[in-house]
């Protein structure tokens, strides 16, 4: 058993230094998919915001609302109810023609498997420069005044220098992969998404990977959002947040056993917390949630 509770991050865009990547923030997001006369609800209300050029998971199994994440922060589909919002702008105000120039100029998208990333007939350095040539590219505002890489420095920055001349299948699912990102930063973006981009590689490829990610979130300052279920691929970002059922779980603090009477400590800081407050249990199939008890008739 944990004792949980909400955890918000509570930073203004105020505060913040000048940064290259996007603040990302979802206020009570739901999203539900209708398929003939039945909702299915892949969000159920998540609170969540990332700062510039942080790096963060979304962990979670197969169908918890991972990737319907990644598609709301790219304009690829709209949330049922709630604010989706890149750099304090509600992405639901855009127009068709707004949102399309959205995803050209500021976002990024590193898909599963490379073949969905990569022209099969093009070099690797090839792909890289395709987003260039159709155009769109905004340079946005570095950190330290410098300009964005060009498609051999970005084959340098994911370690294929050398293998630029190469055809995609003449490269390592890893090396594919970390091509793709190349192409996912070739326009410069300020926010970077990746729906689980090491599913399909060894450890060893996935962990270059992993270290590319990090490097674009420190080095050019993007911000990076991963969906994955890998727990060890989570702990090579700076932050994971744990989906389930379509809502945010956050961690938990380890407790005793219950005693024979259904009685549990809490941990002293937690109970001067909720002293003299009034609680509720939310019990679900295998956990429970300790809660101030919520005034009826409000959100």
């Amino acid at each position: 058993m944990t004792w949980m509770q909400d955890e918000r991050s509570t930073a203004s865009a105020r505060d913040r230094s000048d940064s290259a990547g996007a603040h990302v923030r979802l206020h009570r997001v739901y999203k539900v998919h209708h398929i003939g006369d039945t909702g299915v609800v892949a969000l159920a209300g998540v609170d969540l915001e990332i700062h510039p050029g942080e790096f963060v998971a979304v962990v979670g199994p197969s169908g918890t609302g991972k990737s319907t994440i990644l598609h709301l922060l790219g304009g690829l589909d709209q949330a049922s109810a709630g604010i989706v919002e890149i750099d304090e702008q509600d992405l639901a105000l855009l127009t068709d023609v707004e949102r399309t120039r959205f995803r050209a100029e500021r976002v990024g998208f590193v898909w599963q498997g490379a073949a969905r990333n990569l022209v099969p007939y093009l070099t690797a350095v090839q792909n890289v420069r395709l987003p260039g040539s159709i155009g769109g590219r905004v340079e946005r505002v570095r950190p330290d005044g410098s300009a964005p890489p060009d498609a051999d420095g970005l084959l340098s920055i994911v370690g294929l220098a050398e293998r630029g001349h190469h055809l995609p299948a003449a490269l390592s699912g890893g090396e594919q992969q970390r091509t793709a990102i190349a192409v996912a930063l070739a326009n410069d973006p300020a926010l970077l998404l990746a729906d689980e981009p090491t599913a399909e590689l060894d450890g060893e490829a996935a962990a270059l990977v992993l270290e590319v990610f990090r490097n674009v979130s420190q080095e050019l300052g993007a911000t990076v959002v991963m969906a994955t279920h890998d727990l060890l691929a989570a702990r090579r970002a700076d932050r994971a947040v744990h989906l389930r059922d379509g809502r945010l779980r956050h961690a938990g603090i380890p407790l005793p056993p219950l005693g024979p009477d259904g009685a549990v400590q809490l941990p002293p800081d937690v109970a001067m917390g909720f002293a003299d407050a009034e609680l509720e249990a939310d019990v679900a199939e295998d956990e429970v949630v300790i809660r101030r008890r919520l005034e009826r008739g409000r959100d």
